[in-house]
């Protein structure tokens, strides 16, 4: 779709657009396609049989180009193979920012209701064209697979037979949607992803894979710490070089951006820019950052950990109170480290800068931080920065950051033609953002029955920055209790305080797969557990002794929480890990749960380890995953994000970490930032809950519960209490 025909809509953020506000064909730019009309602004139906999809989504991996389409599918009766995908060109409007954001598993979710009733209105202005020309009652009329079928006497017209006549239509606001029982693809296994042929061939094209006429290609020599400067540079170190063009003092952008400043290389290819980056010598001021190592940043949050929280919220996540304990209660510190995204595909982008405007190519999870963060560091409006977006190799929340966009603008603005930069492995673990360490301490009041009748969480981190519709707030401390601090507590306790204190990081830090789920979850859940044992009940029946008494109801607000739907999950991982058997000693049970709330997604997870305490190693026997999402729209594909989520959170659990030495990360690439190999992945088994609730969202919901139902599953083995991750932290190996 060129630019000059792109629609605007009005109402794309925060759960769609509405069918009041779709664009009718008297509407549409007037060299739209003659044969084709629009019932509404995101799909466009063409008489030669296809229906053109425009997704604002990103698609990284997480499957909304298969996801998506089905759900259009569905409604309007065609084939899935009939639809074509296109990616919806980036509206800088600073009110549609949010719609094009991709992350917290919330596209399915987001888009559901808008691409149901879009896929309705078509469909039902087809059967009012048939039913115009055959001169009968629609309700004597059905549709199926492009075809709208005379129930009574057989007749048979295609889609493309009656585009014409439906254009002319006017479209219904309120179409009728199918019952959720006559879905034939919704929910079905086996659907065929849109993309898989050419990911499989390596046919896709990636944003790494993509070419502008003349461009040129970069590199960045970055400071070793986040927080300093170059001061000099020696070009002489560079001069056998060919093809160097020019070198650039990379700066800082601060504002959201977060970038390491450094020194750029334009070169006209890449092994020559990759060279020079290589050989340059750089003379550096190293800032601050350079006094802290990961043990005295340690130190350092324990130390603020003890003073009073900046924010403290209460069960209802209202401002709170932390009450003074004593000996009575229980207590437990925990901790976890900072953490790399190691997505497949280092980021990368090309920028383009002429007569005042900028041109982007790349992946990008939030188009809008690109246009609002960089374009204020540059002093360009919106409506100057125009972005091409592209196929993503993996976001995790990675690619949520604007930092190598930001660089790659600072290197156009140097020359007159388009500047492809592409970090290597080694800049996008060394130097790219992390999730936040954080240290935290958990404190119970327990009553007469062993139930909690007080919990309080405080909590030490560098808060990431939290973006709601495109527009970012900065050091959201209130989000980081997010996961059972933040007035989403999942357990009938009483009285629940949740403090948050800041602590200035040396490294970028950013959203990670989960966010801050991740954090929380492992540690209420790891606490429960402890709970548990010292009130000599079944961790299992403890949980649902808590889970009980709720009733559904409302968290933060605007998320609905149904206890019943947890305590469902729980019960089927237990049951498939065969909770109750017997086990020789020196092997062990643990499970935990979430509800991940933005995504109203329910999810637990059991393990079955054993380990021999004294050399302290573990192998991991199996694990089970129980998972309700609501409606599951494709089964393969929700499958694949359990998989990999359980990839992901065990990863974190048992090797990941990033440390880092005199304000430098120590980890460069997979081989020191270790993720899980075949080796240490035990059996999975997956059961996902029937369910006709709203869809929620898959891609992160499998991975908060991982990290506690190992740990616990160590301590029910004989290992002790794991409270610091990874595994190896605690001088943990894996067998």
């Amino acid at each position: 779709m060129q630019r000059r025909n792109f629609i605007r809509i009005s109402s794309l953020t925060s759960g769609g657009w509405l069918l009041s506000q779709m664009i009718p064909v008297s509407a549409l730019a007037k060299n739209a396609e003659p044969a084709c009309f629009q019932p509404s602004p995101l799909i466009r139906v063409c008489d030669n049989g296809k229906v053109i999809l425009f997704v604002a989504k990103q698609e990284s991996g997480q499957g909304v180009q298969t996801s998506l389409p089905l759900i259009i599918a569905e409604e309007m009766e065609v084939d899935p193979k009939d639809i074509v995908i296109q990616a919806l060109p980036f509206n800088s409007d600073p009110k549609q920012e949010g719609a094009y954001s991709t992350g917290g598993s919330t596209s399915v979710p987001f888009e559901y209701d808008s691409l149901r009733k879009a896929g309705a209105a078509a469909r039902e202005m087809l059967l009012a064209a048939a039913a115009a020309k055959w001169g009968v009652p629609v309700a004597n009329l059905r549709a199926d697979r492009s075809k709208i079928i005379n129930t009574i006497t057989g007749e048979e017209l295609n889609y493309s037979e009656l585009y014409a006549a439906a254009s002319k239509l006017e479209v219904p606001k309120n179409p009728t949607l199918k019952n959720y029982k006559d879905f034939k693809l919704i929910g079905k296994p086996g659907q065929k992803k849109t993309n898989i042929k050419s990911i499989l061939t390596g046919k896709m094209s990636y944003s790494i894979d993509v070419k502008v006429p003349g461009m040129l290609y970069g590199s960045v020599v970055h400071c070793p710490v986040y927080g300093g400067k170059a001061i000099s540079w020696d070009e002489t170190s560079i001069a056998k070089i060919e093809g160097v063009v020019k070198i650039v003092e990379i700066k800082q952008m601060d504002g959201g951006v977060s970038n390491h400043a450094g020194v750029g290389i334009i070169a006209t290819n890449r092994w020559s820019a990759l060279k020079a980056q290589q050989r340059l010598k750089v003379k550096w001021d190293l800032g601050e950052n350079a006094k802290l190592s990961s043990g005295s940043y340690s130190k350092l949050m324990q130390t603020e950990l003890l003073k009073k929280g900046e924010l403290v919220l209460n069960e209802q996540g209202k401002p709170g109170t932390i009450t003074a304990t004593d000996a009575t209660w229980v207590k437990g510190n925990y901790e976890l480290p900072f953490l790399a995204h190691a997505t497949l595909e280092p980021v990368n982008c090309i920028a383009a800068y002429k007569n005042g405007s900028f041109e982007l190519w790349g992946g990008f999870q939030t188009p809008g931080k690109v246009v609002s963060d960089c374009g204020k560091y540059f002093g360009v409006s919106p409506d100057k920065i125009f972005i091409n977006l592209a196929m993503m190799g993996g976001g995790f929340g990675r690619k949520l950051n604007v930092d190598y966009a930001g660089i790659a603008m600072q290197l156009a603005k140097t020359v007159d033609k388009p500047v492809q930069l592409m970090y290597t492995r080694a800049d996008d673990i060394k130097y790219g953002t992390f999730r936040t360490a954080s240290a935290h301490t958990l404190s119970a009041k327990v009553g007469s029955n062993g139930l909690p009748e007080t919990l309080q969480s405080q909590t030490a981190l560098s808060p990431g920055s939290d973006f709601y519709d495109g527009k970012i707030v900065d050091t959201s401390l209130d989000y980081c209790l997010n996961g059972g601090f933040e007035g989403d507590m999942i357990y009938a306790i009483p009285k629940v305080n949740g403090s948050g204190k800041r602590v200035t990081s040396p490294l970028p830090t950013a959203w990670w797969r989960a966010v801050n789920f991740t954090h929380n979850t492992f540690i209420l859940e790891s606490f429960i557990d402890e709970l548990a044992i010292k009130s000599k009940t079944d961790p299992l029946e403890y949980r649902l002794q808590l889970l009980a008494p709720l009733q559904p109801m409302t968290q933060k607000g605007f998320i609905s929480y149904n206890p019943r739907r947890m305590e469902n999950v729980l019960k089927l991982a237990a049951s498939k890990i065969d909770w109750t058997a017997k086990r020789k000693p020196g092997t062990g049970v643990g499970i935990a749960c979430c509800f991940y709330n933005h995504a109203k997604a329910y999810t637990a997870h059991a393990v079955e380890v054993e380990i021999v305490a004294k050399t302290k190693q573990v192998k991991l026997l199996r694990a089970v995953v129980a998972t309700d999402i609501g409606i599951v729209i494709d089964p393969d594909g929700l499958r694949n994000q359990i998989e990999g989520g359980f990839i992901w959170g065990l990863s974190a659990t048992l090797k990941s970490a990033i440390t880092f030495t005199n304000g430098v990360a120590d980890q460069s690439s997979y081989f020191d930032f270790e993720v899980v190999r075949m080796g240490n992945q035990p059996p999975l088994e997956i059961v996902v809950v029937n369910s006709a609730e709203a869809p929620g969202g898959a891609g992160e919901t499998s991975v908060p519960s991982v990290f506690a139902a190992v740990t616990n599953a160590i301590a029910h083995a004989g290992g002790g209490r794991v409270r610091q991750l990874p595994l190896t932290k605690a001088g943990w190996t894996t067998v």
